[in-house]
């Protein structure tokens, strides 16, 4: 090996002293090292271009995914909206439905005011007035009525247990 890099060595340095030796061959020499200096930028140059090239095709790349990305966004967001569209058409109807319903079990004099109520409080309100018990009114006079039904006979222990005062009750009004 160290015989043939020594040949090499040998003709380079042998050119070497031919430049040297004419006027012209210097002058040529020159332009030899100006044409490798050139030469060396431009390769410099085209390296740094293809690598600016490849930086801007991957930020054209990551631009379109961003896109496909909104795109997507886009897409699942319109049908978010027309599952929510048509939930809310479909609770107005039904909230309709419901305030017509509650509106007519409630006399026509009133109407017109609660009308005016939002939803929930109509519906508490109905709710409120057809819930109240109403109390039938005493009349001087009329004993209360017992709340057994059966004879103290026919009663089971567990029914003379649970209505013991008003069978006492019921004693006490028959002395």
């Amino acid at each position: 090996m160290s015989e043939e890099t020594n040949p090499v060595a040998t003709e380079t340095v042998s050119e070497g002293s031919t430049n040297e030796v004419s006027t012209d061959s210097t002058d040529v020499g020159a332009l030899i090292a100006e044409s490798k200096k050139y030469r060396k930028r431009s390769q410099d140059a085209e390296a740094r271009l293809a690598k600016l090239e490849s930086q801007l095709a991957k930020a054209e790349k990551a631009k379109l995914k961003e896109k496909e990305d909104f795109k997507t966004l886009y897409e699942q967001n319109e049908a978010k909206i027309e599952s929510l569209t048509a939930s809310a058409d479909k609770w107005a109807k039904y909230q309709e439905a419901k305030t017509a319903a509650l509106l007519e079990g409630v006399p026509e004099d009133e109407r017109e005011a609660l009308s005016k109520l939002d939803f929930e409080t109509l519906e508490y309100v109905t709710n409120k007035i057809n819930n109240a018990k109403s109390n039938a009114p005493e009349v001087i006079g009329n004993a209360r009525k017992s709340d057994v039904n059966k004879d103290f006979s026919q009663m089971s222990d567990k029914e003379k247990k649970d209505n013991w005062q008003s069978i006492v009750k019921n004693f006490n009004n028959i002395k």
